[in-house]
């Protein structure tokens, strides 16, 4: 599972952190994390632009959402080297996201302007979207845990829902 912050929402936008989680979407928790949160200085060097209703929402975001993009942050092109080296070692195929639309297309920009490609296919990019819709799923059903927009703590929610829209689905109880 593959989660982004950013300063925009448009491909080409400034990353803020990357969080990521190895699982099995029919249950258990998650194998390894990967968490990393970016400079912006080294987004601007590499033509990724900020939003400016992007950063109005942040600032009606909590606190702790905001403290925790700011910790320990790298420069875009080392996040980018960690969490495609912790991808391939995790033997990881497929790239989960909550919408096909967002996290993995704004991270495909973002590593087209360092030079780097994506170490998955792009038809190896799933949807939750699409799981929590085929097993009438409303992710808010689901508790959620840690700092909504970590984006580590996003992504361990979106696998709690997408195992819940899992057994939903083998148990037939997905609504019609």
């Amino acid at each position: 599972m593959f989660d982004l912050e950013t300063l925009g929402t448009r491909p080409g936008s400034a990353i803020c952190s990357v969080g990521a989680a190895a699982f099995d979407p029919t249950g258990g928790e998650p194998t390894a994390t990967f968490s990393r949160n970016i400079r912006s200085f080294s987004c601007w060097v590499a033509g990724l632009t900020v939003d400016r209703s992007t950063l109005d929402w942040w600032d009606r975001q909590s606190q702790e959402a905001k403290d925790a993009a700011r910790v320990d942050p790298v420069d875009l092109a080392d996040a980018a080297r960690d969490f495609h080296a912790w991808f391939g070692a995790q033997g990881a195929v497929h790239l989960w996201c909550q919408g096909a639309g967002f996290d993995e297309v704004l991270w495909t920009a973002a590593m087209r302007a360092i030079d780097l490609i994506p170490p998955w296919k792009f038809w190896d990019v799933r949807c939750t979207r699409t799981i929590y819709h085929a097993a009438g799923l409303d992710p808010r059903s689901v508790p959620r845990q840690g700092v909504a927009h970590s984006a580590l703590d996003d992504a361990l929610h979106q696998i709690r829902c997408v195992q819940e829209a899992h057994r939903r689905l083998l148990r037939g109880e997905q609504k019609r």
